[in-house]
Formats: C-alpha cells, sequence, structure tokens
C-alpha cells in the first residue's frame, strides 16, 4: 500500500505541476488591500479586508503580504466577515501601510502538493482513498436502515440503502432528481449508526443548500460545524458562530482587548506628537537668553491624560510637560504589551476551542480546498467521506479528502454534467488531476453495483424533461414536476404555450472572433435573445436565465439588457457559471454561425449542452441556426437536439 500510494501522489504532483505552469502562463496574481491592522502576538497580524476579492481569501491558503518594507509569504490563519488573521515568519509593521495581501490561483495548487506529501498509511485512511479510486476492493452487506426516510422515492430510497449497505457507493443525480434531499436522509442514517461524517464539496454554494436542508433536523445544532465563510446563511454552523456560542467569554474578551489596544495606540501615536512639539523645551533650557518653551494647554493634552490630569500638567512649564509625557508614553506602551500578551493567551485558547468543537462535531462540513488548507483539518479524522458535486472536483483534493477518512466513501454527482476544469490543455496532466471520479472508478456508471441513480425528477416541464432524459440519460428519467406550475410558465411569452422553442437564426446572423480573441460573438443572435428576454420578463416570467457558452457573448447580451433595463431581472451567463442552477425560463443561444466552423465546445461537449438545457424549470428557448449545424453534422448532438426540441414544440 506505501508504494501505490507513492506513485499516487508521484502522478499527482506531476499533474499539479503541469497545471501550475499552465496556471502561471494564463492567470494573473491580483491585490486585496488591507487596513486596520493589529499585532496579535506571537506573529499572528490581523487586517480588515477589502470586500473586492474577499471570497478569494481562504484559511490555509498561502499569500504574498505586500508591505512598504517589502513583500512576505504569509499563511491565512482565519477569516472571518471582513477581517483576516495572517502568520508571519518576520515581523510585520501593522502601522507603516499600506498593506495588500497579493493572491494567486497557484498557491492552492502549492499547499495542495504539500498536504500530498505528508501522507501516510499509518496515520491516514490511505486504504479508503485507493478504495474511492478503483485500487481496493469494496465490501457490501445487507444493512437495515434505522430511520423511516418518508416522502423520498424508491430510487432515493434505494440510493440511501447502498450507502448503508456498501463501504463505496455512487450517488448518481441527474438535474432536478432530488440529490440534496437524498444526501440529507443519508447523513441521517449514517449519523443513526454512530457514524461520524466529512462532507465536502467543490464550492461553497453546494455547501450552502446541503446545510439548508440539514438545519430544520432536530440533532442539527449540536452535530454541525461548517468550516469557510459564506455570504448566505449559516444557521449557527459556522466554526466561529460555535465556538462563540459555546466559549463566547474568549472572544468577548479579545474584543475587548482589541478596542484596548486599538486606543491605546492612537494615544500613543498622538502622545509622540506631543513630544515633538514639547522637544524644543530641553534645548530651551540650554540656553540662559532663549526664549521659554512654549506650553501645552490642557485641550492638548487631554487626548493623552485624564481631563483633570491634563488641567494640572497644563499648568507646567514646558520641560515639566514634556517629562509627564514621556512617562505617559512608556505606561501606554506597557498597556499595549500586556494586552497585546493578553490578546495572544485568548488567540490560543479560542484556537483549542475550535480544535475541541470540530473534534467533537459529528458532520464538519467543507470545501475540498478547506479540507486540506484548513490547519484545523490536519489532525481531523472521519468514519464517511460525502463527497457532493464530486463529477467536478479534481482528483488530488479529493483523495486527500478521502485519507482523513477510515471506513466509507459516498460520492454524490452526475458524470453526465460538468467535469473538473482544468487549465492545462496537456494529455497527461488531464488524465492525472482533472477526469470525473467516475469515470476513474465507474466508467459504465449504469451498469455498477456501487451506483444508485435517482430517477424521478421534479424540477422540468415533462417535455423540457424528456429532451433531458431521451438526450444524455437513456430515457430513464420519469418526470414529477409540478405539473401547474410548469405549465403557468409554458404559457407565457415568448412563444406562449410552448414549453420548448426552437427560434431559427438562418441567413440572419454572423458569428466572428471576438476583440480579445479566443472567445466569439454573435451581434444579431445577441439581439434576438435579448428581445425574447424582454418579452419574457414582460409577460411576468419570475426568474429568466441567458445562457451561452462564450464569455463574449454573454458580455454582449448583457449590455443589450441594461439597455432594455433588464439587467436586474434576467441573469446571462456562461454554461459553467449556471451548473447546479435553475430558472422559470431558459434562452439557450448557441451563437455559433456562418463564416465561422462549429466550435467544439458547442458541438463535441454533451455535459455542456446538458447543463444547458436542464437549467429550465418551464420554458426552454433555444436559439440557433438550424441549417448550419446540420450541415456541419448530420448526425451530432445539437441537430439532434435541435430535431427533438421542433418535434416536441410542434414546429
Amino acid at each position: 500500500m506505501k508504494d501505490l500510494l507513492a506513485r499516487f501522489v508521484a502522478a499527482f504532483k506531476r499533474g499539479i505541476d503541469g497545471e501550475l505552469a499552465a496556471l502561471r502562463a494564463s492567470a494573473d496574481a491580483f491585490e486585496i488591500p488591507l487596513s486596520g491592522g493589529e499585532d496579535l502576538g506571537a506573529s499572528r497580524y490581523a487586517f480588515d479586508v477589502a470586500d473586492a476579492g474577499r471570497d478569494a481569501l481562504v484559511a490555509g491558503a498561502l499569500c504574498m503580504l505586500k508591505t512598504p518594507h517589502g513583500e512576505q509569504r504569509v499563511a491565512i490563519a482565519r477569516c472571518e466577515d471582513r477581517r483576516v488573521t495572517l502568520t508571519a515568519a518576520r515581523a510585520v509593521d501593522v502601522a507603516a501601510g499600506p498593506n495588500a495581501l497579493v493572491v494567486a490561483p497557484w498557491f492552492l495548487y502549492d499547499r495542495l502538493a504539500q498536504a500530498l506529501e505528508g501522507l501516510d498509511v499509518e496515520r491516514h485512511g490511505v486504504a479508503l482513498a485507493l478504495r474511492l479510486f478503483g485500487k481496493e476492493p469494496y465490501r457490501r452487506a445487507p444493512t437495515e436502515l434505522r430511520c423511516a426516510h418518508a416522502g423520498l422515492d424508491a430510487s432515493q430510497v434505494a440510493a440511501v440503502q447502498l450507502c448503508s449497505d456498501s463501504d463505496l457507493a455512487f450517488v448518481w443525480g441527474p438535474p432536478g432528481t432530488g440529490k440534496t434531499v437524498t444526501l440529507t436522509h443519508v447523513v441521517e442514517e449514517l449519523l443513526a449508526q454512530g457514524q461520524r461524517i466529512l462532507l465536502v464539496s467543490t464550492t461553497n454554494a453546494a455547501i450552502d443548500q446541503i446545510l439548508a436542508k440539514l438545519a430544520p433536523r432536530p440533532w442539527f445544532a449540536d452535530g454541525v460545524v461548517r468550516i469557510g465563510r459564506s455570504t448566505a446563511e449559516t444557521y449557527g454552523a459556522e466554526l466561529a458562530e460555535v465556538v462563540d456560542r459555546k466559549h463566547g467569554e474568549h472572544r468577548a474578551a479579545l474584543d475587548r482587548l482589541r478596542r484596548r489596544i486599538g486606543d491605546v495606540v492612537q494615544q500613543l501615536r498622538y502622545a509622540e506628537l506631543l513630544a515633538v512639539e514639547l522637544a524644543p523645551a530641553t534645548s530651551a533650557q540650554q540656553s540662559l537668553f532663549g526664549a521659554p518653551a512654549p506650553r501645552l494647554r490642557a485641550a492638548a493634552l487631554a487626548r493623552v491624560f485624564a481631563p483633570g490630569l491634563a488641567e494640572v500638567i497644563a499648568a507646567l512649564p514646558a520641560a515639566a510637560q514634556l517629562r509627564a509625557v514621556e512617562v505617559r508614553r512608556a505606561r501606554l506602551e506597557r498597556v499595549r504589551v500586556l494586552a497585546k500578551a493578553r490578546v495572544a493567551v485568548h488567540s490560543a485558547a479560542e484556537r483549542e476551542l475550535e480544535t475541541r468543537v470540530l473534534v467533537e462535531a459529528r458532520v464538519v462540513m467543507c470545501t475540498l480546498a478547506s479540507a486540506y488548507l484548513a490547519p484545523a483539518m490536519a489532525e481531523q479524522r472521519f468514519d464517511v467521506l460525502i463527497a457532493e458535486e464530486a463529477g467536478m472536483a479534481t482528483l488530488p483534493p479529493l483523495f486527500y479528502a478521502a485519507c482523513l477518512c477510515r471506513h466509507r466513501a459516498i460520492v454524490v454527482g452526475d458524470p453526465r454534467q460538468l467535469p473538473p476544469i482544468v487549465q492545462s490543455d496537456d494529455t497527461a496532466v488531464r488524465r492525472a488531476i482533472g477526469r470525473s471520479v467516475f469515470d476513474v472508478t465507474v466508467a459504465d456508471p449504469a451498469r455498477s453495483e456501487v451506483v444508485a441513480m435517482l430517477d424521478v425528477q421534479y424540477r422540468m416541464h415533462p417535455a423540457i424533461g424528456g429532451l433531458v432524459g431521451g438526450l444524455f440519460y437513456g430515457g430513464k428519467l420519469t418526470h414529477a414536476a409540478d405539473p401547474a406550475a410548469t405549465e403557468a410558465i409554458a404559457a407565457r411569452a415568448p412563444h406562449p404555450g410552448a414549453a420548448v422553442a426552437v427560434v431559427d437564426t438562418h441567413g440572419r446572423t454572423t458569428c466572428e472572433r471576438s476583440a480579445k480573441g479566443s472567445s466569439r460573438v454573435n451581434r444579431a443572435s445577441a439581439e434576438i435573445v435579448a428581445a425574447l428576454a424582454l418579452e419574457a420578463a414582460t409577460a411576468g416570467t419570475a426568474s429568466i436565465g441567458v445562457i451561452t457558452p462564450y464569455a463574449a457573448q454573454a458580455a454582449e447580451i448583457r449590455r443589450l439588457l441594461a439597455a432594455r433595463g433588464l439587467a436586474g431581472a434576467v441573469e446571462c451567463n456562461t454554461i459553467h457559471r449556471f451548473q447546479g442552477r435553475e430558472c422559470d425560463a431558459i434562452i439557450l443561444d448557441l451563437v455559433d454561425a456562418a463564416p465561422m466552423r462549429p466550435s467544439a465546445l458547442v458541438t463535441e461537449e454533451p455535459n455542456l449542452l446538458n447543463v444547458s438545457i436542464s437549467r429550465a424549470r418551464g420554458k426552454l428557448v433555444i436559439v440557433a441556426d438550424v441549417a448550419y449545424f446540420a450541415a456541419a453534422s448530420p448526425d451530432g448532438l445539437v441537430p439532434t437536439l435541435l430535431r427533438r426540441a421542433n418535434i416536441v414544440s410542434g414546429a
């Protein structure tokens, strides 16, 4: 097993090195301004963070701290709201300013490589990780479910049963099949069996959705901890919130001490200014003929001394005032040093409490990045790994997360939707880190006994669900969306009464490269899409999404939507941005047209097309040059989709 682990780590590191090279060539580092610096002691420093870029900060990540004195590498110890705590090898003058964090996407891969190097067969669940990747046999034995799981359909109950019976399980959740609901029941069942769970996902948004489903459960408040920040409701489960709830005295003491230090620092700065103003008093004393040094008034001294004492000192000669100010400066400095020492003590106690809270948690939720970045996670061990959105996860962090668990791995996702995003075009890199874990372990998920497919979709109008199920799921989906709700959406414009419609742009549009190079834009098609969106908004459709394969086309459509007053009413973005989302009406703009050849992004990426059409609840409008795609590839996926869509719409 040790040799096999070494081979996996070596392969991952080669893939990471190739991806790092691609990232450095294609992506730029960016700066996040810092303010309100505070020295916490023990090489820890806290700053307020500007809103721009704040979401890029993750506890455990490495960054560069840029100060007037130079740059140094720092680690993010914690992120709270608009404040970040850093650890640094060299002292930081927090008052010097301006300061900034330099964040680069490749820093995450640096830390991932370090985490992989630290894996050990004695201390980590390497056997489970190898089982997840198909290198160790799985075990399956019938078990009796301990919870009722009322309200689940048959395929959802079968998924819960598989997750209970097998130490390796894949829950295949096509769009709208209740994947998150099923996952909630899986968590409840395994908790009833006494299992401790690590629940990870590629994105915070997915964690948000699961957290919202878990929150009403009676065991939630005492059993679930979330690592990482979110703009969504956290239901009191975020790590700092749990620590506050259980041990708020440390946080209250820290807040008081930090306010006190802030006041003292301000007094010290003003005292330094007073000392500079009084400095001529010393030289004036040394001259028999010099004019008496000017004294300071009580109003000026009151910034450093108590009001009554300021009045007394105001009556003293300037030289005596200077001595009093120097004594006050020394006392303030002692107060600052003592307060910093107490901050360090309380901060250390708080970190210990965070570790204790994590140890006591029955479910820990975090992103895959936080699993290897968060310092508190390094020594945590779990019984079960549940990986949500696992089809989108690059392989190395998924392997590492499995190594934090010992007994069971549950993969939740959809191999027919978006794969992992990898910048490198190198085949070896994509094979090492960019394949879906479904492709690695269950290449034919429809025939695997460790895969449970959810087969009832509750999102889409049957006409839309029929397209999705027929094209991407072998016709295995059945449809149980609320007919009244979906028919009401279909009844509205554009194309009233039709759940599916194709707008054929033949001969009316042209496609060209965008000014920035690799992307594409079709301005006439964008005009058609904007007009359709206006129709939908005017008809009262509650949520409207416009999807396109190209960033340049999305930008052009957003410009046209804004000109029509629809900027806040219609969401327009690329396919990748819509993963996991849904809208009442979706307008899909395929963009490609003469004189350019069809792009592989449209014609050779079935998963992208699946995501595009499965976001719609009640209306799907596809804008495309039908004859153009048919001429390029008569039996291709896009012409097949357009033909079936026309049949469904009755065109």
